[in-house]
């Protein structure tokens, strides 16, 4: 089973009605808990979102991307990847497989700076479901010498062994560990402190000093 990896997008740059503009949705029916009836707005796969549209695939007689996995891989940055959340303004969420989708976020930022003729910034926040690793990656599009809008991103992953040896600094972690011991000396428990630490490399970028 494939490790989720759990990010949250921000980008800064555009309007309400621009950043809605950027999704495609379509309608799907299904039963409530009452078996009734109903409806709701689904995001289109995001090979099929109108910023994937232009990048080169080839598809099976069923409309399909042909090797799917290494496209994916390669243009997305995870060999799947499910956006939960796209109608928080300026913030998109999800859950990716075994890595974050660096590239996804490249490919909509530059079509969006193409589309509306704006330079664009975003910060994904990421985090393995077992915190192997952590993240903060930064993006910014610029406009080359023929007006084409690009994107540049800059990585910047934290391995959780780093994370692992803060706490161990302050907390025995012997095989049966656990986390809801408490420190009298940070006045908080093992688990707490492990979320300070990712939630402050979330808002700084850097894994902070005791």
């Amino acid at each position: 089973m494939a490790n989720h990896v759990y990010f949250n997008v921000e980008v800064e740059g555009l309007t309400e009605e621009q950043f809605n503009c950027l999704w495609k949705t379509e309608e799907v029916k299904y039963k409530n808990y009452n078996d009734e009836d109903c409806t709701r707005q689904d995001l289109v796969d995001l090979h099929n979102q109108p910023f994937m549209l232009k990048i080169e695939r080839t598809e099976d007689e069923d409309g399909w991307i042909e090797n799917s996995y290494n496209w994916y891989c390669d243009n997305i940055g995870a060999k799947w990847c499910h956006i939960e959340d796209w109608e928080c303004y300026p913030a998109f969420s999800g859950y990716s497989a075994w890595s974050q989708p660096i590239y996804l976020v490249e490919n909509l930022l530059a079509y969006a700076s193409n589309r509306f003729g704006v330079e664009l910034s975003a910060k994904m926040t990421y985090e393995d479901e077992f915190r192997n690793f952590i993240g903060v990656d930064y993006f910014e599009t610029y406009l080359d010498e023929d007006g084409e809008w690009y994107t540049a991103s800059d990585e910047n992953t934290l391995n959780g062994d780093e994370l692992t040896e803060k706490v161990e600094k302050h907390f025995n972690m012997e095989d049966d560990f656990d986390w809801d011991t408490y420190s009298e000396e940070l006045e908080m428990t093992a688990m707490e402190y492990m979320d300070d630490l990712v939630y402050s490399f979330f808002e700084n970028g850097v894994l902070k000093d005791d």
